[in-house]
């Protein structure tokens, strides 16, 4: 495994939790790199999986499917996040979401359940996955905040603010389903001149 993919992953897991380098790497040697061409998926609605994804490089939809076909951004995960379906992996069930790739990207999958085991032998592993678990769910209780308190406009210009490079990576009918609103209403707020970057 090249330097540059060893210190990437090594940066990101030290800022969650203080593990020594020789642990780090022993992680890293049992997972895959693999690289994801536009619209491929890591993971699919309906499959199992028991691999947690490193974004080395890239960016991916995270989205829901219903019934009748509508898609539902529920998030973004680019360069230097993890990403998997966590209930997917804490059910042993199939997943019931999909994680998309919106550009090249390359991605190291390493095996939730060897993470599990080292878990058991050093608790600075258990803080990782608490660390990370964190995460994600201020991600997703911030976001329902946003849904809940600002309008369409403040939305999007949280948004930019937040983000400034993905609108324009991201195809913005996803970037509207992710915040809730129609494609038209973000053409419309993204028009006027007082909202455009």
């Amino acid at each position: 495994m090249d330097e540059y993919v060893l210190e990437k992953f090594k940066k990101t897991i030290k800022q969650l939790a203080s593990l020594p380098d020789e642990e780090i790497e022993n992680v890293i040697s049992h997972g895959i790199i693999k690289e994801y061409s536009i619209n491929e998926y890591f993971l699919r609605a309906g499959e199992m999986s028991r691999n947690i994804g490193f974004i080395i490089e890239g960016l991916f939809r995270i989205y829901y499917i219903d019934m009748e076909g509508n898609e539902y951004t529920k998030n973004f995960k680019s360069s230097g996040q993890f990403m998997s379906s966590m209930a997917a992996l804490l059910l042993t069930a199939p997943s019931k979401l999909n994680i998309q790739a919106l550009e090249l990207s390359k991605v190291i999958c390493i095996n939730y359940d060897n993470i599990l085991q080292l878990a058991e032998q050093n608790i600075l592993w258990q803080k990782l996955l608490r660390k990370s678990a964190e995460i994600d769910y201020l991600e997703k209780e911030k976001r329902e905040s946003d849904l809940l308190y600002f309008d369409v406009k403040e939305r999007y210009l949280n948004f930019i603010k937040e983000h400034p490079d993905w609108t324009e990576r991201i195809q913005q009918r996803y970037i509207a389903s992710y915040l809730g609103m129609t494609p038209e209403t973000l053409s419309r707020i993204r028009g006027k001149s007082i909202y455009k970057r």
